[in-house]
This record gives structure tokens, C-alpha cells and sequence, in this order.
């Protein structure tokens, strides 16, 4: 189960100063939604390894470092975790759209290494799914040949958006613990 941070796990956040919605770049700024910890626990009994790749390309912006960046990371990983699960792979990107990585999603290198990294646990690409709130989410699974989660309303921008680049996400919901249910009604 190859998952996107922000937004599935975790909450943006405002910044005051530039009136735009952002990544936290603080761990003071981590508000894990209070659904995850349970979620990622169910996952993990359904069998799921779980792994996060997601795009924080805030240092290389200048907006804050990568040390607050990773100590973010972390935090996001301990409270998304306080259920008792387990992710087992984090693949982050700090590169900025424009670098032109092959890393950042929606190209396919953090779920190519993720992939590898659960591997070890049984982990074969009929069972990977990639969840996110996010079009390059759903672009970058496709290309990876996983199975897509997108969560987000169905407004019709999102819509045209999937319709232009030929994407259907194979689950659309509301959230992670809707996805889990979903998930626990196919078993």
C-alpha cells in the first residue's frame, strides 16, 4: 500500500503570510486526522505493507529546510502510526516540479523504491494500491501499474482533469477510512 502524506494522512495547513495552502513545514504544524491511527491499523490486518511517498519540494523553495522538513516527516509518521501500525518504507521527494527528477510523482521512481523496500514482506504489484488526494497520486500509480485510490469530492474539475489524461481511479472516496472500508467489504 503505497500512500500519499499530506491530505490523506495529515491535514494542510494555511500560511498566513502567503494565503496559500501548503505542506506543514513545522512539526508543530502535523495534525493527523483522527481516523488514520485506526485505519492504518486495519490496513496492516488485512495484510497490507504500508509505505508513504509524497512530494515536499518546501526546502528547495526556500520556504523552510529539509531538517524541518524530515523532523515533519517523522511526525507525521509517529502519530499516523499511534494505532499500532507499522509503515516500513518512506520515500520523499525534495525536488521542485521543474528539476525534472524522475522521483517526483507523478513519475514513478519513490514507488518504484517503495515497492522494492516492501518487497521483503510478501508484497507482490497485484496487491499494491496507490492512495492519494492528488491527480499526479492517481497519474503516477497508473504509470506504476497499481491500482488507484483518489479522495477528494467528485467536483467536475476533477473530473476533467482524469478525463484529459485518461485516468480512472479505481476507488474514489471520501478518505482513508473509507477506503478501508471499501477494502474490508471485498474481502
Amino acid at each position: 500500500m503505497l500512500l500519499d502524506r499530506d491530505g490523506v494522512l495529515n491535514a494542510v495547513c494555511v500560511d498566513p503570510e502567503q494565503g496559500t495552502v501548503d505542506s506543514p513545514l513545522h512539526p508543530s504544524q502535523v495534525k493527523v486526522y483522527p481516523w488514520v491511527p485506526d485505519a492504518l491499523a486495519r490496513l496492516a490486518s488485512l495484510g497490507y505493507a504500508l509505505a508513504v511517498v509524497t512530494n515536499q519540494p518546501s526546502s528547495a523553495k526556500g520556504k523552510t529546510t529539509r531538517k524541518n522538513l524530515e523532523d515533519t516527516h517523522a511526525r507525521v509518521l509517529e502519530l499516523a502510526c499511534a494505532g499500532g501500525a507499522v509503515i516500513r518504507d518512506s520515500q520523499i521527494c525534495f525536488h521542485r516540479s521543474e528539476d525534472g527528477c524522475a522521483c517526483r510523482k507523478p513519475g514513478t521512481g519513490m514507488l518504484e523504491a517503495a515497492f522494492a523496500a516492501l518487497g521483503g514482506s510478501g508484497t507482490t504489484k497485484d496487491d499494491v494500491w496507490m492512495v492519494g488526494d492528488g491527480v499526479t497520486d492517481v497519474e503516477a500509480g497508473v504509470r506504476f501499474g497499481a491500482r488507484t485510490a483518489f479522495f477528494g469530492p467528485r467536483k467536475c474539475d476533477a473530473c476533467k482533469i482524469f478525463e484529459s489524461r485518461d485516468l480512472v481511479p479505481d476507488f474514489w472516496g471520501k478518505n482513508l477510512e473509507a477506503f478501508v472500508d471499501f477494502l474490508e467489504k471485498r474481502r
